[in-house]
């Protein structure tokens, strides 16, 4: 399994989490790279030259070791540039993978509506209430993610006092939203990692929002579904969470 670079690296209350929708970033994992491997061939240079200064025809005992040890980290990186995708790929995988998250988020937010159900059912989650988003959701995962995982990431308890069933109002202003964090980085693997937050939409005008939970997935640039995910509450949003006890 490759090494993995997130977008948000964690989800501290009060992040500066605003969402992004614009184009996809270059593909700096490629240049990044790029520049380890032409600084290692310069640094190779100079020990080189050194070591062959004073018209030494041959590289000193003392350079000797810190050369191989230059070659090897060029070999290194060399063999990770040459798997990575050319960048006009990276940008189309990104882009696939933030349209994808965001149709996660949108399908997740759908799931506040029940909310109210689940406070009058004293916490119990009706499986019938959400088997259709449930239903769509699924095609965006791998079938190694359990259906468990794409159950509502998050409820918050404020939101219980909407009026239940066909009394919710088109009005109805659900306190946080899910939001697709903008993915910049391709994974050694092949994937992309995608982080959603779950920000409070009550804050004050000179209040940032309050993170109250995060989910995180690999998206399979191959297979082009999400694999791997993992969620969580921040302490705030542990605090203000709707108690869900399941089917």
């Amino acid at each position: 399994m490759g090494k993995k670079r997130f977008v948000a690296t964690s989800a501290q209350e009060g992040t500066d989490t605003t969402e992004q929708t614009g184009p996809v970033g270059g593909l700096r994992k490629h240049t990044l790279v790029t520049g380890v491997g032409m600084g290692a061939g310069a640094l190779l240079c100079f020990v080189l030259s050194t070591g062959f200064s004073s018209g030494q025809s041959a590289v000193s005992y003392i350079a000797a070791p810190e050369v191989s040890s230059l070659q090897e980290q060029i070999r290194t990186v060399e063999a990770r540039t040459a798997v990575l995708p050319k960048a006009d790929d990276a940008e189309r995988g990104l882009t696939a993978a933030l349209t994808a998250a965001g149709q996660v988020a949108k399908l997740q937010n759908d799931y506040r509506f029940l909310t109210p159900g689940v406070a009058a059912a004293d916490g119990k989650l009706d499986t019938a209430t959400f088997q259709s988003t449930l239903h769509n959701l699924i095609p965006y995962f791998a079938p190694s993610v359990p259906q468990a995982e794409l159950k509502p990431w998050y409820l918050l308890a404020s939101d219980k006092a909407v009026p239940t069933g066909v009394g919710i109002p088109m009005s109805f202003h659900s306190g946080f939203e899910w939001v697709a964090q903008v993915p910049y980085l391709v994974n050694d693997d092949s994937t992309i990692t995608v982080t959603w937050l779950a920000l409070g939409t009550r804050a004050g005008a000179s209040e940032k929002p309050a993170t109250l939970a995060w989910a995180r997935a690999d998206y399979d640039l191959v297979r082009e579904v999400f694999v791997r995910i993992q969620t969580g509450t921040t302490a705030t949003g542990e605090a203000l969470k709707q108690e869900v006890k399941g089917p």
